[in-house]
């Protein structure tokens, strides 16, 4: 499914009629055009989406922060940070609970502050590829999209309503399965329930 098809899902869910180009003298494309890039990215913020989590070690700058003894250049591709692992010697990496990071701004763009000094960032990246879109995401995008052109598009406060209320119902069904795809495993027992355990044994 590509950005048109994207577009014209969300234009058939308001009633109106389908595009051919986002560059087509006509009001719904210019809609579409105006908002279809900002809610992709603010349908990718919302969720750690499995098909756009990246983990990436991050290279060191040469500034030192004030209050912290390393700065790391943002990663150009992310959309919305998640978790900082430190490394260890080994070169693996565990989620520090404890650790702390601060996210500031330079001339050049965005700055990852924090006391270790090595470190991989796990976000969500900024994906345009349309490809690697799954069906709900793409059905939810297309909800978000048709809530975002409707007014324009329709004046229809009750098809804005339905729309919006739609995109919600599609976004939870889409975080559900995405959710119910992964393996995570889990967790172990507290030391105390072992502790118990190992008692009755």
């Amino acid at each position: 499914m590509d950005k048109i098809e994207i577009c014209n899902m969300a234009l058939s869910r308001i009633g109106a009629s389908p595009i051919e180009a986002l560059t087509e003298a006509s009001e719904a494309a210019r809609k579409c055009s105006q908002f279809y890039e900002h809610d992709r990215r603010v349908v990718l913020r919302r969720y750690p989406w499995p098909w756009a989590t990246r983990r990436v070690e991050l290279a060191a700058m040469t500034d030192s922060p004030q209050d912290y003894l390393y700065a790391y250049r943002y990663p150009a591709d992310c959309c919305y940070l998640r978790k900082i692992y430190a490394v260890g010697p080994d070169g693996h990496f565990v989620p520090l609970p404890d650790i702390r990071y601060k996210i500031v701004s330079d001339a050049s763009g965005l700055v990852i502050y924090t006391n270790e000094p090595r470190v991989v960032a796990e976000y969500t990246a900024d994906v345009r590829d349309t490809a690697l879109f799954d069906e709900m995401f793409c059905e939810a995008l297309s909800w978000k999209l048709a809530a975002s052109i409707a007014l324009k598009l329709t004046g229809n406060e009750q098809i804005i309503s339905m729309a919006r209320s739609e995109y919600d119902l599609i976004f939870n069904m889409a975080v559900s399965d995405a959710e119910n795809e992964q393996n995570t495993p889990l967790p172990p027992p507290s030391s105390f329930i072992r502790a118990r355990f190992e008692t009755v044994l």
